[in-house]
């Protein structure tokens, strides 16, 4: 007996297979797809989980995300009889969009007019302390109702399938029966010029979870092959990955992450130009139903709209459903969302103030110069070339520059998962790194970046690998070619040091040394102008190549300027002489910083730490004790 679902992919979903290069990949998976229930799929949804989104559709055709639970909150309000069948024993609240689905079931004579589509449905079983999830799709069966907003849905399934869970950020989630709900707001249809709410817009930007339902409408001459279906996905992120376009305050705009290349949602909507959108708050249990028109954009047209994202899906609101206190789950009170590693940094629209500094193609580093200093240390060198009528880059004593090497190196290839590497899924090849030399009050034609080579790292690993050409000499390699650039995104950073004396402590872990090397240029720069007391506090494995970094500008530093070094190493002991005429105190101390050294840094001093995050944890807590305050501890991300 024949067991898939599908007879191929439909026209919709080979469209987006196609744009996004899956098409060959995925060319007869179609068949994962099965027209029943495995028996882990049938535990699964009646043993595991508290709530299903649920895709439902009006008397216009349009979709929408329904939330489906039991009265009180609890697991179990599913069972299923059979491998084709699931029973749903729910409650339905005021405003949810299913309400009326059940309504016009119940009523023979709306039943009777109603289009082949009206009781299509999909579902998503999600269990968000595990991150399992399983699909199903099929269509309404039989509804009856069992006591007041509550009925017994049985649903046909027709598909299913197990779905990708990389995003899904883990929460512990508990009955919470005792709820009120309030519809906010009810606007099923909005006006040519309307916009959402400045609160409905709040309420999407801080959410990290959306439920998409989505429609395939068959076409006469294929439906035999290709018959209409819905579909329920979810996608997830760090909040605020879902951005709202300021221009119209209605299109919601939803970048699509690495998965597992079936594109049957974004299929659906390809074919269909239709979606819908739900945003759950576990915290309050207010839900937010959002249905419209919608469109993928792949490629160019997408970064024409968000910046350095090149899939995405517009919804373009044509009507909303505000419902508070609804969900009878919250998160349990004391506990913390657990991020998945996989989703990328947040990327805004290219009409959002945000993304107002990203200043890419005005601004272009092309690598000219580099120094193998170590096996996983080296300082690249970049000449800075600026746009005609562009203005002129200025980098500060200790900020960062954000390089984009996505021309350079290209896409990532295409993993499903890669648990030992999360984050290259979507690597978009964007990188910060803090600029270690010197340009105060100048005009950047070039940069230095001492970089330390990361474990799997994409970027840090293509830079170091050209090292290793023939041309390379004694650890250096000079380049005219202009063959490897990048996009100067932005300099940011708010560590940097003023213009004025100094009286500080600079403590840096290892390659945290790099924006107080900056700082250390730019003061013997200053020439005689330069005054300060320093104490600078180094802990690092490789002093030697430390030092040699810092030997120029202290042996060219000004007298009025005092330096103490303390070095922590538990590697041996490195010559430490100081050769100027202005010899700093340098002093070795092996081994680690002991808790006790902090007591006796100067009180009076501001502290500026660079390094890792563990490492700056436990210099501030012992700067702390020893009576620093925390208004003088300043302290830099690890870049």
């Amino acid at each position: 007996m024949a067991t898939s679902a599908l007879q191929g992919w439909h026209p919709g979903e080979l469209v987006m297979q196609r744009k996004f290069g899956f098409e060959d990949a995925v060319r007869d998976t179609w068949a994962h797809i099965r027209n029943f229930m495995p028996e882990q799929h049938r535990i699964f949804h009646t043993s595991n989980l508290p709530f299903i989104p649920i895709t439902t559709f009006d008397e216009e055709g349009r979709p929408w995300s329904s939330i489906v639970a039991g009265s009180t909150g609890e697991i179990g309000f599913v069972k299923s009889p059979d491998e084709r069948t699931l029973s749903l024993n729910i409650r339905i609240w005021d405003g949810d969009p299913l309400l009326d689905t059940v309504k016009a079931w119940i009523d023979p004579k709306r039943r009777a007019v109603a289009t082949p589509e009206r009781f299509l449905t999909a579902g998503l079983g999600i269990e968000f302390s595990t991150r399992r999830r399983n699909k199903f799709a099929g269509f309404i069966e039989h509804v009856c109702s069992t006591a007041d907003s509550e009925y017994n849905i049985d649903l046909r399934v027709t598909e299913t399938v197990g779905n990708c869970p990389k995003y899904i950020n883990v929460r512990k989630l508990i009955p919470h029966p005792h709820t009120q709900p309030v519809i906010a707001y009810n606007c099923q249809h909005l006006g040519p010029y309307d916009r959402l709410p400045d609160e409905v817009i709040e309420f999407i930007l801080e959410a990290d979870t959306v439920f998409v339902g989505s429609i395939y409408k068959s076409d006469p001459s294929t439906a035999e092959k290709f018959p209409s279906h819905s579909g329920m996905n979810a996608r997830g992120g760090l909040p605020g990955f879902i951005r709202v376009r300021p221009s119209d305050g209605r299109t919601v705009v939803l970048p699509d992450y690495s998965g597992n290349r079936f594109l049957a949602s974004l299929g659906n909507i390809e074919a269909g130009g239709l979606a819908s959108f739900t945003i759950v708050s576990f915290a309050t249990g207010d839900i937010l139903y959002l249905t419209g028109t919608a469109e993928n954009l792949v490629g160019p047209p997408a970064l024409e709209v968000m910046t350095r994202h090149a899939g995405i899906t517009l919804l373009r609101t044509t009507g909303f459903i505000i419902v508070r206190d609804a969900l009878p789950i919250r998160q349990q009170t004391g506990t913390s969302v657990e991020r998945s590693p996989y989703s990328p940094k947040i990327k805004y629209l290219v009409e959002e103030t945000a993304s107002q500094s990203d200043t890419s193609g005005q601004y272009k580093a092309h690598l000219e110069s580099a120094t193998q200093l170590s096996e996983d240390l080296a300082v690249f060198r970049f000449r800075v070339a600026v746009k005609a009528g562009a203005e002129n880059i200025n980098i500060r004593p200790g900020q960062a520059i954000v390089l984009d090497f996505m021309d350079w190196m290209g896409p990532p290839q295409y993993h499903h998962m890669a648990d030992s590497n999360p984050q290259m899924m979507n690597d978009d090849r964007l990188r910060t790194w803090t600029v270690s030399s010197s340009h105060e009050g100048q005009e950047v034609s070039w940069f230095e970046l001492t970089m330390r080579k990361m474990k799997g790292g994409a970027v840090t690993g293509a830079l170091f690998d050209i090292l290793r050409r023939p041309s390379t000499k004694q650890g250096s390699l000079s380049l005219s070619d202009n063959a490897v650039h990048a996009n100067i995104v932005g300099v940011t950073g708010d560590f940097f040091m003023p213009n004025d004396k100094l009286n500080v402590a600079w403590i840096a872990g290892g390659i945290g040394i790099t924006p107080f090397l900056a700082m250390l240029n730019a003061l013997a720069n200053r020439g005689p102008k330069a005054q300060g007391d320093i104490l600078f506090i180094l802990s690092t494995r490789e002093p030697g190549i430390m030092l040699e970094l810092m030997r120029g500008p202290l042996e060219n530093m000004s007298p009025a300027v005092k330096i103490s070094v303390d070095i922590f190493s538990s590697n041996a002991r490195t010559n430490v002489e100081g050769t100027s005429r202005n010899k700093p105190l340098i002093s070795f101390h092996k081994g680690r910083v002991a808790s006790e050294y902090w007591m006796n840094v100067p009180k009076d001093k501001d502290v500026f730490i660079c390094g890792p995050n563990s490492f700056g944890d436990a210099v501030a807590q012992g700067l702390q004790a020893g009576g620093v305050l925390p208004t003088q501890i300043h302290r830099e991300g690890f870049y």
